[in-house]
């Protein structure tokens, strides 16, 4: 596994615990003693880079980097 792959593989999973704790602030907000407004603002945000991550590893943008990577090893091989 290439250090690329690795470094998605972690912020892909940073991005998703971090909404799953705000969705859980969310919903509990006294729980951690933080103004509810705050926390849907965070939410949102989060929300938007879960969505990204997502999109990253199931939309094109997977597929096109194994695409790249074939083609490099097929280079690489002539």
């Amino acid at each position: 596994m290439d250090s690329s792959r690795l470094g998605a593989i972690v912020v892909s999973t940073v991005v998703l615990i971090g909404f799953i704790l705000f969705s859980y602030l969310a919903m509990k907000p006294e729980t951690a003693g933080v103004k509810y407004e705050i926390v849907l603002v965070l939410l949102g945000n989060w929300a938007g880079l879960a969505f990204a991550v997502t999109g990253y590893w199931v939309g094109s943008t997977i597929s096109s980097k194994t695409k790249d990577d074939t083609i490099q090893d097929m280079a690489k091989k002539s």
